[in-house]
């Protein structure tokens, strides 16, 4: 377009910008027919969204689209109500300086309720006309419509956004085929078949977006007044933009109400989406829509899957709730993961929206009667008890059940594999647990507790313990089965001793002793003779400890049960190392690491050596205790014991302290600080970095040592130890040399 007509241009395309940017939908076209100087410049694009928040790195990338010269097509695709036109809407009018030949824009009504999508015929002849083709020029069929709009558009740079589409067979004769033009497409389908430039998947908000958010509609003083209120309502609108602006525009249009009085609102789970609306915003209605486009299979999938009560589902928990095959489970969450209702994380792990989790639990128990519901539920539980089994055994292969699974041909995973699986799956685990206690399915609350409690105590989730020995105890006690009420008696027992409430611990074995003696469980007697002994050794009580594991030793051995063996007998090294008498000691913790080898027990093993290596430090023969703490170390690595290879770090830092070797002993330290950093154990942080300060001061680097007593202190000091934080606190800021302890710090076992 040369000279006076292509200024005319953007000079027009300007003022539609000017337009819509304040909120004025001015549309400029050519009126004057066949004898026009100029194509029109169209303009349909809606306001921008007012208070636009975040988005910041999605909005980067569509203004690096707008710098090529070629056609460009772009899909932004995510779920209900997460903000992919807001987003499409605000880029375009940022862009439209980019596009002097102006903008087209269709709704295309693939997900508006009561209404049905948009035709392309239909599309195409709005866009054909605000391009300035009179109406007896107007091709009659869809695919001439196309081949215009493309003849059109190749010689300019037009913006075009292509809103709420359903399928690709809606979008594809609306593209350009050649010139600058620029496209964005919204739509809760990922639209797969589309060959596209750039695909962008909106999730939720991050917090503080989400925050922002609700303070521009609500006003950020009124934000300001109330932020754990905001913060409240921030979450139980699960960041959902969507929802955020219903909030928002709920406290906006009643100025007298506090934040506070909306999260009274929404605090009910079954409340909580009725409670979403604003005129004629609905979150719920907005996820009817996206719902009604499913096929029967993948509804009730999608309905039933309310029903998980985890955050996550693999594909496999997905089928035992639905009552079908994996393969064909999984078929039906891609289609589900397409339409943007199910999400797909890493390793085949599937999730949902809070708020999506709760509409479709919500249109279950509308749609689907008790006994389907009864039946999905039953299906879960089964599955994750039997998961949990397996896992147990293959962490714990030395035990008579996992021997029994191995006799029966099942594979069992490695035990470093089976512990990251557990992680994977632990809050399930826990949901699960909750949900057959809310069922009274007393039996398979005692299962899972039993099969998950071993695991819990290895990796140190002590107050998960206290959740699913507090529920095996209730569910025991409900059914009226005295062999589970004295198992949950036990771990309840031990949970308490990891709490350091030994009273508490001492009551529960002594409860679950008497009851395990009235039914004759030997095995069991055993069992808690021995965590009662554990208890007497932190109490400082020996000779009841000696008693105590003695008794569950003869118990043991009485109904050949080894791995009882090893565990007895390494405790007894330990009782007698810590009254100092370490060549008894050493005896006990030989004859545990004989029979844990013997048995193929690597987890006893690792103990025993680790114990052995303590005895052999308080006896000054330092190279032999190197030797056991290394074995140890890649025992622990080997099974996934993060704690236990931690404390093996650390015995073997104090040992190489012992030998004057202190850059191996840093190293050591520092190995285990990573760890304990990693697990959030904030007191055996600061006690492994006052190992690292000691160093130092041996060394005579004070400073050095200083800043690590300092840091040490803050970590104690968070975990509640203030007498140690201060003793720290003044040991960095004397920050001079003086000759520790070694000796005196010599590790406790920690399997103790």
């Amino acid at each position: 377009m040369p000279g006076k007509q292509e200024g005319q241009v953007r000079q027009k395309a300007a003022a539609g910008r000017d337009a819509n940017i304040a909120g004025r939908d001015l549309v400029i076209v050519n009126v004057g027919g066949a004898g026009a100087e100029e194509p029109a410049v169209p303009g349909l694009l809606p306001r921008d969204m007012p208070g636009f928040t975040g988005r910041q790195d999605e909005l980067d990338r569509l203004t690096g689209l707008a710098e090529g010269g070629a056609a460009v097509v772009t899909a932004i695709g995510g779920t209900a109500g997460v903000g992919k036109t807001a987003l499409a809407v605000h880029a375009a009018h940022r862009l439209l300086p980019e596009f002097p030949d102006g903008h087209l824009y269709a709704d295309l009504r693939g997900y508006t309720a009561g209404q049905s999508p948009a035709e392309p015929g239909e599309v195409l002849e709005v866009f054909l006309r605000r391009l300035d083709v009179p109406s007896e020029q107007m091709p009659a069929s869809a695919e001439e419509r196309s081949g215009l709009l493309r003849q059109l558009l190749a010689s300019r740079r037009v913006l075009m956004v292509l809103d709420n589409a359903a399928t690709e067979a809606q979008v594809r004769p609306l593209l350009p085929g050649a010139g600058g033009s620029l496209v964005l497409i919204t739509s809760r389908s990922m639209l797969p078949g589309l060959e596209v430039h750039e695909r962008i998947g909106l999730d939720v908000l991050p917090g503080d977006e989400a925050t922002a958010l609700l303070a521009a509609v609500i006003g950020p003083d009124r934000a300001a007044a109330e932020p754990e209120a905001v913060a409240q309502v921030r979450d139980w609108c699960g960041r959902l933009p969507l929802a955020l602006r219903i909030a928002g525009q709920l406290l906006a249009v009643h100025p007298a109400w506090p934040v506070a009085r909306l999260v009274e609102m929404l605090a009910s789970e079954r409340d909580r989406l009725r409670q979403l609306s604003a005129g004629d915003l609905q979150v719920q209605a907005a996820f009817a829509v996206s719902y009604r486009q499913l096929g029967d299979g993948e509804a009730r999938m999608f309905r039933l899957l309310g029903l998980h009560p985890g955050p996550g589902f693999s594909v496999a928990a997905a089928a035992s709730l639905v009552g079908i095959d994996p393969e064909a489970a999984g078929l039906m969450l891609d289609r589900l993961v397409l339409a943007h209702l199910v999400t797909e994380g890493a390793a085949g792990r599937f999730g949902m929206h809070d708020l999506l989790r709760l509409f479709a639990r919500g249109t279950c128990q509308e749609v689907d009667d008790q006994a389907t519901r009864d039946v999905a539920e039953a299906g879960l539980v089964r599955y994750y008890a039997k998961m949990a089994a397996y896992l147990d055994f293959s962490i714990f292969p030395h035990t008579p059940a996992a021997q029994a699974a191995k006799l029966s041909d099942q594979p069992l995973l490695a035990p470093r594999q089976a512990v990251d699986m557990f992680e994977v799956e632990r809050v399930s685990f826990l949901a699960v647990i909750g949900l057959a206690e809310q069922r009274s399915w007393d039996e398979q609350v005692s299962q899972l507790a039993r099969d998950i409690i071993q695991t819990l105590i290895l990796l140190r989730y002590v107050d998960d313990m206290l959740v699913v020995e507090r529920a095996a105890l209730a569910a025991a006690r409900h059914a009226g089965a005295p062999v589970a009420e004295g198992q949950a008696l036990n771990d309840l027992g031990v949970v308490y001793a990891e709490l350091e409430q030994f009273d508490e611990a001492v009551t529960c074995y002594q409860e679950s002793l008497t009851i395990r003696q009235r039914v004759s469980d030997r095995r069991g007697e055993g069992q808690t003779l021995f965590n009662l002994g554990t208890t007497y050794i932190d109490l400082d009580q020996f000779d009841n400890a000696v008693t105590a594991f003695k008794n569950a030793l003869a118990r043991f051995r009485e109904i050949g049960h080894k791995d009882g063996d090893v565990m007895a007998l390494d405790k007894l090294g330990v009782v007698y190392a810590r009254l100092g008498q370490f060549d008894e000691a050493i005896t006990y913790y030989e004859e545990s690491l004989t029979i844990s080898r013997e048995i193929g027990d690597r987890h006893g093993e690792g103990r025993a050596l680790i114990n052995l290596g303590n005895a052999y430090r308080r006896l000054q023969r330092f190279e032999e205790a190197v030797g056991c703490y290394r074995q140890s170390l890649a025992i622990k690595r080997e099974i996934g014991d993060q704690h236990g290879e931690s404390q093996a770090l650390t015995n073997l830092g104090s040992a190489n302290v012992d030998l004057r070797r202190f850059e191996e002993a840093i190293g050591c330290y520092r190995q285990s600080l990573a760890i304990k950093r990693e697990i959030g154990d904030r007191h055996g942080e600061g006690r492994t970095l006052e190992n690292i300060g000691d160093v130092y001061q041996e060394l005579r680097q004070p400073d050095r040592a200083a800043g690590c007593w300092r840091d040490a202190a803050a970590a104690l000091r968070d975990s509640g130890d203030r007498e140690g934080a201060e003793r720290l606190e003044q040991l960095a800021i004397n920050a001079q040399p003086q000759r520790r302890h070694w000796r005196r710090r010599a590790n406790r076992s920690p399997e103790t």
